[in-house]
């Protein structure tokens, strides 16, 4: 048998765009990793990562390469020339060899390149070798959308993507005609994709679309810190204030420093927040007593807890915000906070309708 020889490609016969070659360690680890990869240096941080690469086994010398044909434009406006190459597979392992984590590290590797005339191609090989209901979890997925649009955010828990279900859920409620009525995990009913694609395509979409409140919101976050309290629920809740509101002003941010213990006083002691079982409360009482004895969101963690949740700290946020954290009261919306939520808070358009009329009228 003839043997490949080292930086040579070959083609396959019948199959135009797809070439193998024997290449080095090194020529691998020059290409960049594709756009929208994942957070590789924290994925190898995880045991089940790093314990099935640790060991050099026979198919970790096989790796999947993409190669542009064509100029083109990622959707940031980033501009690639046609020959522009990128790692779409063994990003991670290639990280372990860079990092010397592995017993042994190959010398040359069989690389498998994928070459295409669109981004938006290549983009679908690399999300066959990474599937989101596979290889990758969602905040994995968000965490490459952001990287892709060149996002940086500021906390841990927005650099690792654990946000993606106060993401959805936001899409469900700003904006069900694009997304659907379950958000990004809705299905796609074309047969052109798959529903593994589909997911991708929206949540990049969302992140996009979304990009600066998540930018306010982590923001935000870095400025008051945060606790276990600041979940799906309530990151949902300030999604939509800011959607609504625009900047988080000093009252709601000084409502989140409460809730996260890190506001001080003079003497440099974390200011208590007072709860009392009756009696009137401000918006921060309200909020910590209901993080310390659930009553009016019994299911937070679940399905139901955000329908619970998120009109609950809607509406407290709103009243820090009109009231200021002084103004008290007995009890929420006459109403309720469900139908306060619906009839009150969410009637408005939609931001990118608002968006759409603030062009119009600059245009007219």
């Amino acid at each position: 048998m003839e043997a490949l020889q080292v930086g040579q490609w070959y083609s396959l016969p019948g199959v135009d765009d797809v070439l193998i070659g024997l290449i080095t360690r090194d020529e691998f680890l020059s290409y960049p990793e594709w756009i929208t990869q994942r957070n590789t240096r924290n994925r190898i941080k995880k045991k089940g990562v790093i314990d099935h690469l640790r060991k050099l086994f026979p198919t970790h010398h096989v790796v999947a390469l993409g190669e542009l044909t064509e100029d083109d434009v990622w959707e940031d406006g980033t501009e690639y020339d046609a020959g522009q190459g990128w790692r779409l597979d063994a990003n991670s392992r290639g990280l372990v060899w860079q990092e010397g984590l592995s017993d042994r590290v190959p010398e040359n590797v069989l690389a498998v390149k994928y070459r295409d005339k669109t981004l938006t191609g290549l983009r679908s090989i690399y999300w066959a070798f990474d599937n989101p209901t596979a290889a990758e979890i969602a905040a994995e997925v968000v965490t490459g959308c952001m990287k892709s649009l060149k996002l940086l955010p500021k906390t841990k828990k927005f650099k690792e993507g654990q946000f993606v279900t106060a993401l959805s859920y936001t899409c469900m409620w700003d904006n069900a005609t694009s997304y659907g009525e379950r958000g990004l995990w809705s299905d796609s009913d074309s047969d052109d994709v798959t529903q593994s694609e589909y997911k991708r395509m929206k949540t990049l979409e969302a992140v996009y679309e979304y990009r600066e409140t998540i930018k306010a919101v982590d923001a935000l976050l870095d400025r008051t810190g945060y606790n276990k309290q600041f979940d799906q629920t309530f990151l949902t809740a300030l999604f939509l204030f800011h959607l609504k509101y625009g900047p988080f002003d000093d009252k709601v941010q000084m409502l989140c420093s409460l809730i996260a213990e890190t506001a001080l006083d003079e003497d440099g002691d974390v200011i208590p927040v007072p709860v009392a079982s009756k009696g009137k409360l401000n918006a921060a009482s309200w909020i910590v007593r209901e993080n310390n004895t659930p009553s009016r969101i019994p299911n937070r963690g679940k399905i139901d807890g955000f329908y619970e949740g998120v009109p609950f700290f809607c509406y407290w946020l709103t009243i820090a915000s009109e009231q200021g954290l002084k103004h008290k009261q007995n009890e929420g919306p006459k109403v309720g906070y469900r139908k306060w939520f619906d009839n009150t808070f969410m009637k408005r358009k939609n931001h990118l309708d608002l968006v759409a009329e603030l062009t119009t009228t600059t245009e007219s």
